[in-house]
């Protein structure tokens, strides 16, 4: 990404766990069911698609790209 990019990400990160009521630095095997669901709602919007050689749900891993993008604005 772009570092021109990076802040609005960030910003779009934040918005979207504060949609799905998950705060930053959450762990993902923490969350209830329906925070689950409004990730996956939410990776739907985004068209997200999970890589190749993934080891876990799809909802994980949009959980772990939202999260890493919400902190790299906050350091």
């Amino acid at each position: 990404m772009k570092e021109r990019h990076a802040k609005s990400a960030g910003f779009h990160a934040r918005e979207t766990l504060r949609m799905c009521r998950v705060s930053v630095g959450a762990d993902f095997h923490t969350l209830s069911t329906s925070q689950v669901e409004a990730l996956i709602t939410a990776a739907d919007q985004a068209k997200y698609r999970k890589p190749k050689n993934a080891n876990g749900s799809r909802a994980r891993y949009f959980h772990d790209l939202m999260q890493r993008r919400a902190k790299a604005i906050q350091d």
